[in-house]
Order: C-alpha cells, then sequence, then structure tokens
C-alpha cells in the first residue's frame, strides 16, 4: 500500500471513530459560568408557556430553575419531555441559540409539542442550528444564508478546535513516533551495531519493562477515587464538558470505541498511562549520558512515589498531561544528538497534547529546552551530543513553539474557562518556598514527598557538586523555578490537589537523586567490578522496600472527598438505579465568594460512568425538587456539615448549601440505604469533627 494512501486511511480511521462522538454528546449544563437567569426573564417565560399550556396538546409539568440551569418539562400522551434553558454558552449541546440565552430540546418535544418548542424559541430570541456541542466560548460564527448560498462554517466545527487539533495531534504523534521507530531500526541495521552495543540496548530495554510492571503494581494496589473535589471520566455518550482541554478526550474516546468504556476500565486507563512515565524517566537518565543504574534509582523512585502512585489511580487529566510532558522532554534530548527533523517535530506534537490536556502545564514545558542546551549532566563520555550552535538553533525553533502553543491555549482555553489565574502573593510564596516546600511535604504527614526520595536526592546535589556537574545543578534549580513560581503554587498548598499541577516536579527531583545511582555505577568499577552487578542488585532491592515503606502512608492517605466518592461508589455499584435520579447538594454555589475546595461534587465525577442510568439532579436553590413519584435517591454529603465559622470567606454559599441540605433532609424521608462516618482531612478545615455522610432513598 502506498505510504500517503496507509497515512489517508489512518486519518479517516481516527475521524470515524471521534466526530461520531461529537454528535452524540450528552445534553446538560457547564459548570463554568455561574450567571443566572434573572427573575424576570423567569416570569416572562412562564407568562409565554402557560398559554401554549392551555392550549394543548401538551401540559406544562414543571419548571424547575437552579442557578443558571432552568429545566422545562412537557408532558404529552408518549411522556415527558425535557427542555434545558440557560444563558448562552452554559448549555451543553444546545439545539438553538440567541444572543443571551440558548436551549436544548429533545427531538420529541418538536414531534409532540410544536407550539412548545416554538415557544421557547420565539423566548431565546433568533437562533442558528448548532451541529455539534462546543466548549463554552467556542461558538462558531455562522452567517445568514441567503440565495441558496452556504456559509463554508456550516458545518458548526471550526478547525482551530481544540479537539480537532488534539485529534490531530494525536494522528501526528503516532505516525511521527513510528518514522522514529523505523528509521532508529534502518540506522542500527545500516551501522551493523557491534555486540557489546546491542546487549546494552538490551539492558536498557528489559529495566525499562521490568520497572514499568513494577509501576503497576502499587498504582492498581490502592483505592481509585478522585483526584479533586470534582473531576471525571468521558461518559457514555458524548464527550461531556472539555474545560481545559480535548486530549484526554480524544484518548478516551478512542478506548470507548474499542472496548467495554465502564469506570474499571477508565481507572486502569489512567494507571497504565501513569505507570508509563516510569520508563520515560529512566529513558531520560540514558539520554542526559547517565548509566543504568542511575536510570533505575530514577525509575524506583517515580514509580513509589506517593504523589505519582494516587493520581494515577484517579480521575485527574494531570496524569496524562505529565507522560505526555515527560515525554516530549525524552524525544526533545533525542533531538540534542539526532540531526533528524523527526525528534523535533514529534516534541512539539507532545507538547501540543499536554498543553490541550491541562493547559497550566504550559509554563513549565519550557524547562524542557534547558537540559539540551547545558550539556550532559551525567557522564559526558555517554552522550554524543550535536555540536552548541545547532543546539542553540534547536532552542530558538522550540522557543517559538512554545510560545505559539501558549498563545492558542490562551485564547481557546484559558479565557473560555474563566478560571482565575495566579495570584501575586502566590507567585511571591512559590519564589520564597522553592527549595524548603519539598523538607516541608517531607515531614508533614501524610508525607507527599518521600523521605527516601527527597534523602536520595539531597545526597545527589553534593555528589553532583563534588563532581562539579554544575550544568546538572543549574538546569535543576531552574526547572524548579519554572515549575512552581509562574502559577503561583507550592507543595505546601492543597496537598495532593495541588501537587497534580506540578507535572515535572517529580521527574526533575529523581534526576538529583539518580546522581547516587552514578556514583555507585562509578564506584564499582576497576577491581570491584566483580561484584558490581552483586551489589547493584542490592542496591535497588533496598530502595525498592524502603521507598514502599516510606510511600505506605502516601498511599493510604484519603481527603474527604475521595472518601465520599468510595462511599456512593459502593452503594451505587449493588442498587438497580433504572430511572432513579439522586439529589445531592452542590459544593459551588452562584456567588462571587471563593469555592470551599472540600466536598464532593458527585455529577462531576466517575459516578457518572459508574451509574450511567442514574440521573443526577441538584437541590434548586429555591422551592422543592421535582420528586413526588418514582425512585429517587437523596445524598447528604459533607458538604452539609460545614461549620460556618470555619468557612468565613463564604458566608452565603454556606448559607445557601445549609438551606438546601435541610430542604433535602426533609423530603428524603426515613429509608436510610448507608450511613458513614468519613475524614475530615480536607483542603482546608471545615468541620470540628468527622463529618457523617448518608445515602437515603424513597421510592414511590
Amino acid at each position: 500500500m502506498p505510504p500517503r494512501l496507509r497515512v489517508l486511511l489512518t486519518v479517516l480511521a481516527l475521524l470515524a471513530v471521534l466526530w461520531p462522538a461529537r454528535a452524540r454528546a450528552s445534553p446538560g449544563f457547564s459548570e463554568t459560568c455561574e450567571q443566572a437567569l434573572s427573575k424576570q426573564q423567569v416570569d416572562d417565560l412562564l407568562d409565554r408557556l402557560r398559554p401554549i399550556a392551555a392550549a394543548g396538546p401538551c401540559t406544562l409539568g414543571r419548571v424547575d430553575t437552579s442557578l443558571f440551569r432552568t429545566q422545562i418539562e412537557w408532558v404529552s400522551e408518549a411522556g415527558s419531555h425535557t427542555a434545558l434553558l440557560g444563558p448562552r454558552g452554559c448549555v451543553l449541546e444546545a439545539t438553538h441559540e440567541g444572543a443571551d440565552l440558548a436551549y436544548y430540546a429533545p427531538p420529541e418535544l418538536g414531534e409532540r409539542c410544536p407550539a412548545a418548542l416554538a415557544g421557547l424559541r420565539g423566548f431565546v430570541g433568533d437562533a442558528h442550528e448548532q451541529l455539534a456541542p462546543l466548549m463554552p466560548e467556542q461558538v462558531p460564527v455562522i452567517s445568514d444564508v441567503t440565495d441558496g448560498e452556504a456559509d463554508e462554517s456550516i458545518s458548526g466545527i471550526e478547525i482551530a478546535d481544540p479537539l480537532v487539533v488534539a485529534s490531530v495531534a494525536w494522528l501526528a504523534a503516532l505516525l511521527l513516533g513510528v518514522t522514529a521507530l523505523v528509521q532508529r531500526w534502518r540506522q542500527r541495521a545500516a551501522n551493523h551495531v557491534d555486540r557489546g552495543v546491542d546487549q546494552d540496548d538490551r539492558g536498557w530495554a528489559v529495566a525499562m519493562a521490568t520497572l514499568f510492571v513494577f509501576a503497576l503494581v502499587p498504582r492498581f494496589m490502592v483505592v481509585a477515587s478522585v483526584g479533586n473535589w470534582y473531576g471525571s471520566f468521558l461518559p457514555v455518550e458524548g464527550l461531556g464538558e472539555l474545560r481545559f482541554g480535548a486530549t484526554a478526550a480524544v484518548l478516551q474516546a478512542v478506548v470507548r470505541h474499542l472496548s467495554p468504556w465502564t469506570v474499571g476500565v477508565a481507572f486502569a486507563l489512567a494507571r497504565v498511562v501513569g505507570a508509563l512515565a516510569v520508563p520515560l524517566v529512566v529513558l531520560l537518565v540514558r539520554r542526559l549520558g547517565g548509566s543504568l543504574s542511575a536510570g533505575i534509582v530514577a525509575g524506583l523512585l517515580l514509580a513509589l512515589a506517593p504523589i505519582a502512585v494516587r493520581l494515577s489511580a484517579s480521575s485527574s487529566e494531570h496524569v496524562l498531561a505529565g507522560t505526555l510532558a515527560l515525554a516530549a522532554w525524552v524525544v526533545w534530548q533525542r533531538a540534542a544528538a539526532d540531526p533528524s527533523p523527526v525528534p523535533r517535530l514529534l516534541s512539539v506534537v507532545l507538547i501540543v497534547l499536554a498543553v490541550l490536556t491541562r493547559v497550566d502545564c504550559w509554563p513549565q514545558l519550557s524547562l524542557i529546552v534547558l537540559w539540551s542546551l547545558l550539556g550532559p549532566v551525567f557522564g559526558s563520555g555517554r552522550a554524543n551530543w550535536l555540536p552548541a550552535g545547532r543546539r542553540w538553533a534547536d532552542a530558538l525553533y522550540f522557543g517559538l513553539c512554545w510560545v505559539a502553543i501558549g498563545v492558542y491555549g490562551w485564547f481557546r482555553l484559558v479565557v473560555p474557562s474563566r478560571h482565575p489565574g495566579p495570584e501575586l502573593d502566590g507567585i511571591r510564596d512559590a519564589a520564597k518556598l522553592l527549595f524548603s516546600q519539598f523538607w516541608t511535604a517531607t515531614v508533614t504527614p501524610p508525607h507527599w514527598i518521600s523521605p527516601l526520595c527527597l534523602g536520595l536526592a539531597v545526597v545527589g546535589v553534593g555528589v553532583a557538586a563534588s563532581r562539579r556537574r554544575w550544568s546538572g545543578l543549574v538546569a535543576a534549580a531552574l526547572s524548579l523555578a519554572l515549575i512552581f513560581i509562574p502559577i503561583g503554587r507550592n507543595l505546601t498548598h492543597d496537598g495532593l490537589t495541588g501537587a497534580r499541577y506540578f507535572v515535572l516536579a517529580l521527574p526533575v527531583l529523581v534526576l538529583l537523586a539518580a546522581q547516587v545511582g552514578e556514583a555507585a555505577n562509578d564506584y564499582l568499577q576497576g577491581p570491584r567490578a566483580r561484584h558490581r552487578r552483586a551489589l547493584l542488585g542490592a542496591g535497588a532491592v533496598m530502595i525498592a522496600m524502603l521507598g514502599s515503606l516510606a510511600a505506605r502512608p502516601g498511599w493510604r492517605h484519603e481527603y474527604t472527598f475521595q472518601a465520599e466518592y468510595v462511599f456512593l461508589a459502593k452503594q451505587l455499584q449493588s442498587r438497580e438505579l433504572e430511572g432513579c435520579t439522586l439529589w445531592f447538594v452542590r459544593p459551588r454555589q452562584a456567588t462571587d465568594e471563593p469555592d470551599l475546595d472540600c466536598c464532593l461534587a458527585p455529577d462531576r465525577s466517575p459516578l457518572r460512568l459508574l451509574a450511567p442510568e442514574l440521573r443526577f439532579r441538584s437541590m434548586p436553590s429555591a422551592g422543592e425538587p421535582n420528586d413526588a413519584q418514582g425512585c429517587h435517591l437523596y445524598y447528604r454529603g459533607s458538604v452539609c456539615e460545614i461549620d460556618p465559622s470555619l468557612a468565613p470567606r463564604a458566608p452565603q454559599t454556606v448559607a445557601l448549601i445549609l438551606d438546601q441540605c435541610d430542604r433535602l433532609r426533609r423530603r428524603a424521608g426515613p429509608l436510610v440505604l448507608g450511613r458513614e462516618q468519613v475524614t475530615p482531612d480536607s483542603l482546608g478545615q471545615r468541620w470540628q469533627g468527622p463529618p457523617s455522610i448518608e445515602l437515603i432513598g424513597r421510592f414511590e
């Protein structure tokens, strides 16, 4: 098959998987805006709908308004049909958008209740048909069509849409990766690689494969949960909300197309992706001139790191962002010794994928180029790098690409997400605590930085200094500054949830610790070489044992929102939920106050994938929920036991939450399906003691 035809067929196959997923996006509401319909708008809506309901053939079942979410239920002979109404940009999979408002209407509403649909469209105003679900603020401009001339953007999908860019980037990474492997194989065949080099390559490959399997063990041992109070996987159908990027959604969509998509498969994918970082950091050590012993030390420490293990067993997108960022770093280091354009292109493509996974990792990706400019940081004789002039020219290319990717990410992801940026005080604190934060994170339970890892890193700094390997120390110091200072966060803030932002911090730390392995390798030369393999093997076993013991507190630690997820997952897995609705109170309310960052948001967690047949409904901000008949579950979470005195910056939020909790408990009834007391350990103290959570059922 000709190469061009093969590429074309691959593109078509990938688009066949991803494009229908876009068309099947689940309707719902975005969490990225807090604009509410005014009381006057709601009154006008009711005035418009009541005459339509009186004229028939459909009756108005209910109009439920909560925050910016308005659900309008019409009842016909065929059943109920619910339309979703909210401000423009707040409704996912909107079928019509006006100047300020948008709505989603199921097809059967137009078939059974045409007058109701016409009334809703008249209320929203002039709108265009949206043929594909879009991220908030990414609505394509579709001009009026006259005289049979269709606008070129009528497809509703822009070429610069993050989902399109991520899809193309995944395909480009696949093709460039295969090309690089083919080039490497041909180069080895042409050069007739001698037996010693081949054995050395085989040794590295065996070590990387062994450490990958080793890394999977703790990641599958720890209990799967969430890495933050919100964070979900791709739903069974559609794409859901793509707030910070689309790379993870594309990967999960491909896996969903190839296998049954369950919460177990989703967590397994996250664990495997997280474990892949371990062989990558081993390869990075080799690219930087390190020995196999140094690579094994780095791989063991990253395999056991509490932060990496716990996040790999969560729904956090930062896991994929970190693995992609590390892959980009490894490939770029290949470019330091290989004049071929392939590694340079592949590294940039991987950076695109990392940024489109979590745009907040963009600043720290600039550190990659430092390590190729400052020279090999281990044994200089092991790395045959290109001349400095060529590496500086490559650095200029890297910098231009990095800036361009950042500009795209700013306008396509940061601005639409409406996420607050770093604060000046946070940037100052990050600079002040740049090095001391590691000690704090090590000595403070649950020891998110392993004492063994920090100890070896400190010794590694001493080893590098004694051997005058200043380039590695300078690169490490500058890298840490680029990781922490631009985003104004540090390891002493928000524990595991805060640590997930620093996707390249652990690789830098284990590179310093790997200097110890390098020193051991150099020491066991000459007359000592006969005991080299045995001593190095014993050292690796000792690191594995001590590292596992040191990491156990972090592996076992549980935050309140994680305990809530585990509780609900156990309760929902054992029940028949077809046609049921889960009522809960949102930890985020429509106020200008800071988030509480304490309690689980069930509708934005993997519970949606675990129980796809369950409807998730938050308590309305005023009035009672529409739960007169049917199967209803009521979750009274930890948010309902917040002590107002411990949330002084969010008094209005807490007041709204406690009011909704009172109404939820009154509606729930006496049938308690499960109750548990969970840990009060959260990102901030919100309770005087361990909060109690419960799931209540009412079936009528």
